[in-house]
């Protein structure tokens, strides 16, 4: 298929076009509505059948396109997301959505433009309003002559339950249920609660609550607190702010009593508002049942998986359901009803797990499809795809009901419901004690000895003398618990999938006819790696050069009991956010090395590891020169390539083009590298990449000089939490404040980068932080931390920045949520900016030539300049610019600063070096070596899209922007 149209059009001429070339006789003869429904921060995908129905309706054929023609809606409640040409998925706001296309054959989709249908989804807001998000689309042929027009009604904070605020748990007796703080926020949205969720209390229980159980807060952690009947009612359990109550609703758990038997429930309202009223309030039922079926495990359909590991479903399991069943004709599709929360604890269900296009179901997108025996019209999934992944704490069953449906001929009118139970094998769990037995803490590395395994053959009935060692496939459980490696971080390292290891020989001592030596081997451990693996192994012997013996045995790997969270590092540091590809910055890197060896240059890098989670590609967007074509990099390969800060040939791999891909979201993943000078010098580092489902925002806050201030851990929380969905449990420190601005205490102690400092008072806590200036510094302060969970994994990462200013400077119209709040404020204080006589800044206001050359020039270090013109206050400035050889010729300073007389005069005025600089322009549309020079020092930076970025250098600048830029002049390190 070919588009008619090859280039862009202006919207209203599309819209001409369309009105032209659509006659009567072809235009759309019908309308139908899809519907959908999504929680809020959870996503739905668009079926492509029901497209291809409605299109069918009016014509024969397959359709050719779709485009929505009204989605002026989309943004208040979330975004889709849509794969492209390369097999990436790509997010898309409402301004995307203009003049776009979206095949019904992904084979259609050209390259920089347009999706495949096949994929459209649609992710919901955390924080969106509940309501009906309405979509219009229209559905095209290829010619874009025939279409049918449609509407899509997408219902955010619906889904199934009560509409009444209820929330059921089951537990059994004796153990314990976690409350999900999402079910209270989705209880009191569906009972039509405005704004946010801010706190939930709950109402003194019956009498029965004394002989089922307890409710505690921090069930067995670090002051854990337990509530009777009469205390229950008391406190108030908040959402994310712990200034909206007295304890966290997502840390409330109830533990049932060895006897408990029945159900009970506890009434609660729920109370929340717009901003930070908290105005609003619904009523629920929370009702706590237990689970009489647990102890036997047994449903309609049960599946044994051990804890980490894959279970795959039979269709014929389901099958045989529907024949035994008194429903007639042939089984058609499967229909899965919403899973308690006790689903999201215990593992994820896809299709085709590890495979091409696979897809994972949260509780809410389970419900709203159907999954397929045979033949793809009767659903969106094929039932024999289907698996079941357990998450590596799954003990005990979970349970799934289920609907399958079917008749005679292409009937679904007859269906039977029955359960699917889905539980841990016991023999799972092991001593974690093998032949050869290894303990190393998550996150780190573990090397091999290989006269372990000599013992081991020694020990056998072999004679002779060993020789080498093969190990068997690993299970699944391996992918996720780390990487065994040959020469980690040196010349050479080789990575091993469970695939390439079992058909790979390893040498002990000089044994040549091996591939890797076995002394070479260790294991690095992934940062969740907890409780162990078993690796099962082959020793290979024999008398002279015999290999006519063996003998077999296992090789474990644990965590042990005294294994802790492994330490983050990040000497350059990046966020961004899933589905978002980030660009390695070459600069920052140069920066570094620059910082570490004293004013050295950085000629090239090697890398020493690749991110463990998520993709890291050479050339992704195929738009360099340089090296190779699009790359992605593996532990493997990356360390024989050499990365050119400034490549001179084609041939050379150009450092800028290192692009990460996020896989996931909320948590922190790293790589390594050394950099090299022309002299040899060399310097390690490792870049933190952050990837959340939204940014972390920075949390700023400001003191007068020689005045202590308090680590703001509340707003931490609430920065994490907000970007993340989820409460940190500690912070870790990734870089303290230079020791000419101050000390970071820690009660009485100075703070340090290896500690976990938990969220709360006690000791070795976040609320004991707090950081006091040395006498006589002002300036700005950075904290870069690490958000940890309970289990010590990382959530994200953010950063505190501290002002320590003389005084501060006020202005009307800046509010500290102002985005130009930290530079204006610390700039004032500096007398480096100021605002109008009526109090106000305006930093929305264009800056004119004048007044940007003067703040330059202040944060540049001249000084103070009188008007040599009367009646121009700007004159002296301009004057002594000239004299500097800052400025030439003569320059409207009552009118506007394009951004590239900006970059020239700042570059100058901070005597920049434009020697040094890389060979390939960091910019399409400018090759000005100032421009080049402010960008090699990050203190501006271009427009990113897809591999081009621009400068665009004859823009303008707003008061606020000059600021940022003035403000990372006067905190450069030169």
């Amino acid at each position: 298929m070919r588009r008619f149209f090859r280039k862009r059009l202006p919207a209203f001429l599309l819209t001409l076009v369309m009105v032209m070339t659509m006659v009567p006789a072809v235009s759309a003869k019908s309308s139908a509505d899809l519907t959908y429904e999504v929680d809020k921060g959870d996503s739905v995908s668009f079926k492509e059948r029901e497209f291809r129905d409605l299109y069918r309706s009016e014509y024969s054929g397959d359709p050719s396109y779709v485009v929505f023609t009204d989605y002026s809606d989309l943004d208040d409640y979330g975004y889709l997301t849509a794969v492209n040409y390369y097999d990436k998925t790509v997010s898309l706001s409402e301004s995307d959505l203009r003049n776009t296309w979206f095949y019904y054959d992904s084979r259609d989709v050209p390259k920089n433009m347009d999706y495949a249908l096949d994929g459209l989804t649609f992710e919901a807001n955390r924080r969106a309003d509940s309501g009906t998000l309405r979509l219009k689309f229209e559905i095209y042929d290829a010619d874009g002559k025939n279409y049918v027009y449609g509407t899509m009604d997408i219902k955010v904070g619906g889904g199934s339950g009560s509409s009444k605020g209820d929330i059921t748990y089951t537990v059994k007796a004796g153990e314990e249920v976690a409350f999900d703080d999402e079910d209270f926020v989705n209880a009191y949205d569906k009972a039509g609660g405005s704004g946010t969720l801010k706190y939930v209390v709950f109402e003194k229980p019956s009498s029965d609550y004394s002989n089922a159980g307890t409710v505690y807060s921090r069930y067995g952690k670090r002051n854990a607190t337990s509530f009777t009947r009469s205390e229950l009612d008391d406190y108030k359990f908040y959402y994310g702010d712990s200034d909206y109550g007295d304890y966290d609703l997502d840390e409330l758990s109830f533990v049932a009593d060895k006897s408990f038997s029945d159900s009970i429930e506890i009434a609660f309202t729920a109370y929340g508002g717009r901003g930070s009223k908290e105005n609003d309030s619904v009523s629920g039922t929370l009702k706590i049942t237990s689970s009489k079926s647990a102890s036997s495990s047994k449903g309609d359909i049960t599946y044994t998986v051990k804890a980490g590991e894959e279970v795959t479903f039979d269709d014929d399991d389901f099958e045989k359901i529907y024949e035994n069943s008194s429903c007639t004709g042939s089984f058609k599709y499967v229909e899965f009803s919403r899973p308690d929360s006790a689903f999201n604890n215990a593992g994820t269900l896809y299709s085709r797990y590890g495979k091409r296009n696979e897809t994972a179901f949260t509780r809410s997108s389970l419900s709203s499809n159907k999954f397929y025996y045979g033949d793809s019209d009767y659903g969106d999934y094929d039932l024999d795809e289907l698996s079941f992944v357990a998450d590596r704490t799954f003990s005990g069953s979970v349970e799934l009901r289920f609907t399958v449906y079917g008749g005679t001929g292409t009937r679904t009118n007859q269906n039977v419901t029955g359960t699917l139970v889905i539980t841990t094998d016991k023999t799972g769990s092991s001593t974690a004690k093998g032949d050869v037995t290894y303990t190393v803490k998550a996150g780190d590395e573990v090397a091999f000895d290989e006269d372990d395994f000599k013992k081991v053959y020694d020990s056998s009935n072999c004679t002779g003398s060993f020789k080498y060692v093969e190990f068997s496939r690993p299970d699944s459980a391996f992918n996720n618990a780390g990487t065994l490696y040959s020469r980690y971080g040196k010349r050479n390292e080789t990575a091993f999938t469970r695939s390439s290891l079992s058909g790979t020989t390893f040498g002990y001592d000089s044994y040549e006819d091996a591939d890797y030596s076995l002394d070479d081997l260790s294991f690095v451990a992934d940062r969740t790696f907890s409780g162990s693996i078993t690796l099962s192994f082959t020793l290979y012997g024999g008398k002279n050069s015999k290999c006519d013996q063996s003998t077999t045995g296992t090789l474990v790997i644990t965590t042990g009991t005294s294994a802790v969270t492994s330490r983050y590092v990040g000497n350059i540091r990046y966020n961004t956010t899933p589905n978002t590809a980030l660009q390695i910055n070459a600069n920052d890197i140069a920066r570094l090395f620059r910082k570490y060896t004293s004013g050295g240059s950085l000629q090239y890098l090697t890398l020493t590891s690749v991110p463990a989670t998520g993709s890291l590609y050479y050339n992704y967007y195929n738009a360099s020169k340089y090296g190779a074509t699009r790359t992605q990099l593996t532990a493997s390969m990356a360390g024989s390539m050499i990365f050119s800060y400034s490549p001179a040939s084609a041939s050379e791999y150009d450092l800028s083009e290192l692009t990460y891909i996020p896989s996931g979201s909320n948590y922190c993943t790293a790589l390594t590298f050394t950099g090299y000078s022309s002299s040899g010098t060399a310097v390690s580092a490792t870049i933190l990449i952050s990837v959340t489902a939204s940014p972390v925002s920075e949390v700023y806050s400001v003191t007068t000089k020689g005045t202590s201030v308090n680590f703001p851990a509340n707003s931490v929380y609430s920065a994490v939490a907000s970007a993340t969905g989820f409460g940190l449990s500690s912070i870790q420190l990734l870089e303290l404040p230079a020791s000419t601005a101050g000390v970071l205490y820690v009660g009485s102690y100075a703070a340090d980068t290896t500690s976990a400092y938990s969220y709360g008072n006690g000791t070795d806590s976040m609320g004991q932080l707090r950081f006091i200036p040395n006498s006589g510094f002002t300036g700005s302060v950075s904290i870069p931390y690490v958000a940890l969970s309970s289990s010590g994994t990382a959530l994200g990462a953010g950063v505190v920045s501290i002002g320590v200013v003389d005084s501060v400077k006020k202005f009307t119209d800046i509010s500290t949520s102002t985005w130009c709040y930290k530079y204006v404020t610390e700039l004032a204080s500096a007398n480096v900016i100021s605002g109008y006589s009526n109090g106000t800044f305006q930093e929305k206001n264009t800056i004119t030539y004048g007044a940007a050359l003067k703040l330059i020039m202040l944060a540049a270090g001249y000084g103070e300049q009188a008007p040599t013109v009367k009646g121009s206050p700007f004159s002296g400035y301009l004057a002594k610019a000239k004299a500097a050889g800052l400025v030439s010729g003569n320059p409207k300073l009552n009118g506007p600063i394009t951004r590239l007389q900006i970059a020239q005069i700042a570059a100058k005025a901070l005597k920049l070096s434009t020697t040094g600089l890389p060979s390939k322009k960091p910019f399409t549309d400018t090759n000005d070596v100032y421009v080049q020079a402010l960008n090699a020092a990050g203190i501006i930076e271009g427009y990113f899209s897809n591999g081009t970025s621009t400068y665009k250098p004859n823009n303008t600048l707003t008061r606020g922007q000059v600021s940022a830029i003035v403000w990372r002049m006067k905190n450069s390190v030169q």
